[in-house]
């Protein structure tokens, strides 16, 4: 957990986005939008979503639980960053 000021929104979604970039794109951006199908396209493979988990819950000190690892949460990188802030209390 940081102890700096929170990450806004829009910090979370970078930085998520950077992340999926980087581990599952080869550190390409490009095509990689807040509405992209992650899961459903192939980019993050079941594997996959639970290193992005294990981010999400290191880097912003969130607890995911069973119920938070659906397709509607993990399918896009704005629902990942949705999460993130629901679980944040923002």
């Amino acid at each position: 957990m940081s102890t700096g000021p929170a990450p806004s929104e829009h910090q979370i979604y970078v930085e998520i986005r950077g992340f999926v970039a980087q581990w599952f794109r080869e550190g390409r951006e490009d095509g990689l939008d807040a509405d992209t199908p992650l899961v459903t396209s192939g980019i993050i493979d079941s594997a996959g979503v639970v290193e992005v988990v294990e981010f999400l819950e290191q880097r912003f000190g969130v607890q995911l639980t069973d119920a938070d690892i659906s397709l509607r949460n993990c399918n896009t990188l704005l629902g990942l960053t949705e999460l993130v802030q629901s679980r944040r209390g923002g």
